[in-house]
């Protein structure tokens, strides 16, 4: 090689009498003192690896072998992980249909209850009624609380009738008090239109007749106000 050949050349007195020697030759001489071939190295290390792998038929051999284990691996690994993602779904799916199942069953076992209590009430009436011991049972509880819950019924319509009666006369007894009282008003105004009197019998004149017309009709206007706040406080009464 060309470095070699420099160090032969530096090696031999008659060059190096010729020609200096160079710096990077004293540098590569403390580098390597041996003056060792490492690119003839390298390449020898090269053939020897490319014989190894690329020429040698059981390299590619391995190489297809660990490609395909590693696709298997790949491929292995998503099915797991699809097993699993496919395993939480049934998980979920079981859940609820084992919530509707407990809930279906509750709802029968209640069901059942419900409807064995009333076929047990009703073998009991008719048991009841086929050997007549109805009408001999004393007490009967359910029979006693709807009797009580009719006699409360029946006492407080009987009430509420009554109280119905006494408005129904108090309303009479006021619609007669004020067509009285319309009758009564009705006469003093025809006796005070016919013939307006002063006080004391005589006659009166045009002016004294119209003050005792208006101060009459102020105090049967009066009258009346007083009348119907009264029929109003005793309607509200009632």
């Amino acid at each position: 090689s060309a470095i070699h050949n420099a160090h032969s050349e530096s090696r031999n007195p008659k060059s190096a009498g010729r020609q200096p020697e160079p710096w990077y030759d004293r540098v590569l001489r403390r580098i390597n003192p041996s003056n060792f071939d490492y690119g003839t190295w390298v390449e020898d290390r090269r053939m020897a690896l490319l014989r190894a792998s690329a020429q040698n038929p059981y390299f590619w051999y391995s190489t297809l072998v660990t490609v395909a284990m590693a696709l298997f691996l790949l491929a292995y690994a998503k099915s797991r992980s699809d097993f699993h993602k496919y395993t939480w779904v049934s998980a979920g799916w079981l859940a609820d249909f084992y919530n509707e199942t407990q809930l279906a069953r509750n709802e029968m076992d209640r069901a059942i209850e419900k409807h064995n209590r009333h076929i047990e009430k009703c073998n009991r009436a008719i048991e009841a009624e086929a050997d007549g011991s109805w009408t001999r049972q004393d007490v009967n509880e359910e029979a006693a609380l709807w009797r009580q819950k009719y006699d409360e019924a029946a006492r407080a319509l009987e009430e509420a009738v009554a109280n119905s009666r006494k408005l129904e006369v108090t309303l009479h007894e006021k619609e007669a008090m004020v067509a009285d009282m319309s009758l009564r008003i009705q006469r003093v105004e025809r006796k005070i239109g016919d013939a307006p009197q002063a006080p004391s019998g005589a006659a009166l004149t045009i002016n004294e007749s119209n003050k005792h017309l208006i101060g009459r009709i102020n105090m049967l206007e009066r009258q009346l106000r007083e009348e119907q706040a009264r029929n109003k406080s005793l309607k509200g009464r009632a």
